[in-house]
């Protein structure tokens, strides 16, 4: 039976290699349908808080990873003082200066049989005896995780290879133990962009920073698995894919790279493909937190017209930030440009007219606009090409975007005529 944990220790903030290592965790757990185990390591009573905690548990629901059992390492002491006696009952530690400490065998070698790096050998006579309680009688981590690890019949030791160091000792706690040496399997560390070791200074230092920066969750834990962790070249999957998909043998053995462009690319093909009605209630307090548009506004839009709006602005943005800023256009605030544009004499001229004819035209859909508005200006000795950017622009405020009619009809007749004759009396024509 397979038994995977993740055990943060709550000392600071969640970080994306946390999330990464919980996610390898739980996505093979999930996979061959095994359990996982959320273990808080809170020995460090200095540095441990209750709010590092909410934090870890609120960073997991948000991505999704729920747990089957949930300790806290604090309330297993009766079992860790239990093994370290049994450990002095046995002349396998002493005490020395107050402090109890693990005697190492200082012949043969130590081998850990890593998964993915294969056999990694260690000569005992190069280690060192190490402290396993301190001599006020607190347990130090290569205890007690060896201790809560064997009670709770841990299989795969899944984590980083900045612990890959540390295994040799684990492996002489369990066999001194008399318990089974679990499988280990260490990842390479995530790096940023100058391929240096990802820390704060190259983003977001915890996890929920970027969902309030409006990324989906779909998304980190779609970019999570791909940062040392492949199927073929394919990018984009589902959390239900992964689950699928995911096995030990495709984890890479080099470390993976975390581009900021790449997650903004990856968080737009995840908005493509969100469904609508999920998509409207994330982007909401998106928008309200701008304060152009309250509450009362948001709720009284039309909802259809939020709807086709929201689904043709989302294939260009590339988080729930940048969706929040185009549906703007929807209600009947002042716009804020996006891209410079000079309106000319004649551009106001041919965008007071057209703002007259779609001021009650109905339906507002998009062949009624596109109707109305070649009629009006083929009327007029005018093309569409003549006046279709600044319209716009007008509308908008961008230079690119939906197609021009498709877009006009979720804004409305009113707000529509009314920015078209803004932007014509602006021009000062």
């Amino acid at each position: 039976m397979v038994r995977v944990r993740f055990a943060p220790s709550p000392t600071g903030y969640f970080h994306v290699g946390s999330a990464r290592t919980a996610l390898f965790n739980w996505l093979y757990a999930r996979h061959v349908g095994g359990t996982f185990v959320l273990r808080i390591e809170d020995t460090d009573q200095e540095r441990s808080t209750d709010a590092s905690i909410e934090q870890i548990l609120e960073s997991l629901r948000w991505i999704g990873l729920d747990w089957d059992e949930l300790y806290r390492q604090t309330d297993r002491h009766a079992e860790h003082v239990a093994a370290a006696e049994g450990l002095m009952e046995k002349g396998l530690a002493y005490e020395a200066d107050g402090a109890w400490w693990f005697r190492v065998p200082t012949d043969g070698e130590t081998v850990v049989h890593d998964e993915l790096l294969g056999d990694v050998v260690y000569r005992n006579d190069h280690l060192k005896d190490f402290v396993i309680r301190r001599s006020d009688g607190s347990f130090i981590y290569h205890f007690v995780v060896v201790v809560d690890d064997a009670d709770m019949e841990i299989s795969h030791v899944i984590r980083g290879d900045d612990h890959l160091n540390n295994a040799p000792k684990h492996i002489l706690l369990f066999e001194a133990l008399g318990r089974p040496v679990p499988r280990f399997l260490h990842m390479p560390m995530i790096l940023g962009e100058d391929r240096a070791k990802l820390s704060k200074r190259h983003g977001a230092a915890s996890l929920l920073e970027y969902r309030d920066q409006g990324f989906l969750p779909e998304t980190m834990i779609n970019y999570l698995a791909r940062l040392g962790w492949a199927h073929g070249d394919r990018e984009v999957f589902t959390r239900d894919e992964l689950v699928a998909l995911f096995t030990l043998d495709e984890i890479n053995k080099s470390g993976a790279v975390f581009e900021e462009s790449k997650l903004r690319w990856l968080n737009q093909q995840h908005l493509k493909q969100a469904d609508l009605d999920r998509l409207l209630e994330l982007v909401e307090p998106f928008v309200l937190a701008h304060g152009r548009v309250d509450a009362e506004a948001w709720r009284e839009a039309d909802a259809e017209r939020l709807r086709v709006g929201g689904d043709l602005l989302r294939d260009r943005s590339h988080t729930l930030v940048d969706l929040a800023r185009a549906m703007e256009i929807l209600f009947p605030v002042p716009l804020e440009p996006v891209d410079p544009f000079e309106f000319t004499p004649d551009h106001a001229r041919l965008m007071r007219l057209l703002a007259d004819a779609l001021a009650s035209l109905a339906p507002f859909t998009p062949e009624a606009v596109e109707q109305t508005v070649r009629e009006t200006l083929a009327e007029h000795d005018a093309k569409l090409k003549d006046v279709a950017l600044a319209c716009r622009m007008a509308i908008t405020g961008r230079r690119a975007g939906p197609s021009l009619f498709g877009i006009i009809a979720p804004v409305g007749p009113e707000i529509v005529a009314s920015r078209l004759r803004d932007a014509a009396d602006g021009s000062g024509a």
